[in-house]
């Protein structure tokens, strides 16, 4: 049977500070030996996005879907890497949230966004 919720209940919200744990593990476990390679970082990007995803989801409350989005550039040892990543949706405050988390190793830095979106 169908059951309509507007939001969820309080005990059954999207946990960022479990989620940014998760990517804070996960990060350093998959690039601390990868040597930035434009081609060989735009198939990691997908790779590392499912995975995320199907991390993430194993501590997502029912009723949420997540988007992820993971951007990879070039870190070069001469010079300091400034990046700003934004992004920008409509969504409902009460219910859905999102985390962050960032990496950069010698050649690469690496940057992840996981958006949990409540679905009615």
């Amino acid at each position: 049977a169908f059951t309509y919720a507007g939001e969820p209940e309080p005990h059954f919200k999207f946990s960022c500070g479990r989620a940014e744990e998760l990517l804070r593990e996960y990060l350093p476990t998959k690039l601390a030996n990868v040597t930035y390679e434009p081609a060989k970082c735009a198939s990691l990007t997908i790779a590392l996005s499912e995975e995320i995803k199907h991390l993430v989801k194993q501590v997502t409350p029912p009723r949420y879907k997540l988007v992820v989005n993971v951007t990879i550039g070039n870190k070069s040892k001469d010079e300091t890497v400034d990046i700003v990543v934004t992004s920008q949706c409509l969504w409902d405050p009460h219910s859905d949230n999102f985390t962050s988390s960032q990496y950069v190793n010698e050649t690469l830095f690496c940057v992840v966004l996981v958006h949990a979106v409540y679905f009615e």
